[in-house]
């Protein structure tokens, strides 16, 4: 589970993210999770989000939602996920496991707390690190 604190969506077209991606016109693309399949070619649309709103230091994460690619922006992101078992990579450490879901759905955020316990993994991303306080 995670909360997003969206600030900001912009919506481009996949043809126009697979054009700037691959350099060339794809005529037949394919979403499938946070990947496009643009003729064969298989690209990140957070790549596009991050050159293209290379201002915004708010980019968290790119959404493909049918022919359409989301770039969300936030101020703050908190991820809490349930560990399902000892082969559950983001649970062997707490900062890898931050770090995996930061890449994903976090991505220009700061990480501002992070802990293990009793089989959860809590992740908290913010801009402004230092002006958080939490109850540990």
């Amino acid at each position: 589970m995670d909360d997003h604190y969206t600030t900001k969506t912009t919506e481009y077209r996949v043809q126009e993210v697979c054009r700037a991606l691959t350099l060339r016109d794809s005529p037949l693309i394919e979403g499938e999770g946070s990947v496009l399949d643009c003729m064969g070619e298989k690209v990140s649309p957070i790549d596009f989000c991050l050159k293209r709103e290379i201002t915004n230091p708010y980019i968290t994460r790119a959404v493909i939602e049918g022919d359409k690619v989301l770039c969300k922006s936030a101020n703050r992101v908190i991820i809490k996920w349930k560990c399902e078992g000892e082969s559950d990579r983001y649970c062997k450490d707490k900062d890898i496991g931050c770090f995996l879901f930061k890449e994903v759905l976090a991505r220009r955020l700061k990480l501002a707390h992070h802990s293990l316990q009793d089989g959860e993994l809590n992740c908290y991303f913010d801009t402004q690190v230092n002006e958080i306080q939490f109850n540990d």
